[in-house]
């Protein structure tokens, strides 16, 4: 009785430290493996499935998926949930001028579907001073929706 007990113990001790080692693997591995999945559903526009897999990664290991993920809650109509990712993007300075440029043309693209016009216009004036070619014709596109709201 004893011995079987004893291979019992060992039985169910090896089964923990395997369950142990596998959910390490798992959580070292799972950026990569969800980094992957969300690309890919991504470039498919897929973009429910994407924002699934970009919202459990890491942002502050992983910044470059800040303008998928916010164009993919642009693509599905939520631009609340885009502007809760662009907003600290926007304000941290680590990103090159390029990235940063692009950042602030979600979020003023961001903030115009979101009805906010004048804080859209905030950013595309901003755009417009960096010289980005698609500022005019956005700041074209929401003077036609300011009159037309006027209206």
């Amino acid at each position: 009785m004893k011995k079987t007990a004893s291979i019992i113990i060992g039985i169910i001790a090896a089964l923990g430290i395997i369950a142990i080692a596998k959910n390490n693997y798992v959580f070292s591995f799972g950026d990569s493996e969800r980094l992957d999945k969300g690309w890919k559903a991504y470039e498919r526009k897929e973009y429910g499935f994407a924002i699934t897999q970009f919202v459990t990664v890491d942002l502050k290991e992983h910044p470059e998926i800040v303008m998928p993920l916010a164009n993919s809650y642009l693509e599905v109509g939520e631009p609340y949930n885009a502007i809760r990712y662009l907003e600290p993007a926007y304000r941290n300075k680590n990103y090159s001028t390029d990235d940063h440029t692009k950042i602030i043309n979600l979020l003023g693209i961001a903030y115009i579907e979101d009805k906010d016009y004048k804080k859209g216009r905030l950013f595309m004036e901003e755009l417009r001073k960096l010289g980005n070619p698609y500022s005019e014709r956005n700041l074209n596109i929401l003077d036609s929706l300011e009159r037309n709201q006027n209206k």
